[in-house]
């Protein structure tokens, strides 16, 4: 049985109210899919840019596929798989059941992670600016 990818209730309900409110007028049906087919993938290779440079690439990348799924069903479904994949994440990380010890392994985790990926991106700015300015 193939597991369950749809966007949770609230994101659909958001979605919902934002498809009736585009549907209102045949032009602004096509002004709004225009404007999503346009600055979606936009947004997500801002998004991939910020991998290398600074800033929030995956929260951006992310906003990119929530604008797509305005608009696209296969967006909506790699929504619903990343959503369902960062929520087994925290649930390995934070888990309700889980003893103090292992909460307190997740946050150290967690922490190192955040520390560990800024670093990085300070690391790879740097050796930008000294690469532009030589």
């Amino acid at each position: 049985m193939p597991a369950d990818h749809s966007l949770s209730p609230r994101a659909q309900a958001l979605l919902t109210r934002i498809d009736s409110w585009s549907d209102a007028g045949p032009v602004r049906a096509v002004v709004v899919k225009v404007m999503v087919t346009i600055a979606g993938p936009l947004v997500i290779a801002a998004g991939i840019a910020m991998l290398v440079l600074p800033g929030p690439g995956l929260v951006v990348i992310a906003l990119g596929f929530a604008l797509l799924a305005l608009e696209y069903a296969w967006a909506r479904h790699a929504l619903g798989l990343l959503g369902h994949g960062l929520g087994r994440v925290k649930q390995a990380l934070f888990p309700r059941e889980g003893t103090p010890a292992r909460k307190l392994v997740g946050v150290v985790a967690t922490a190192g992670f955040v520390v560990a990926t800024t670093v990085l991106t300070s690391a790879v700015t740097a050796l930008i600016g000294t690469q532009a300015l030589a």
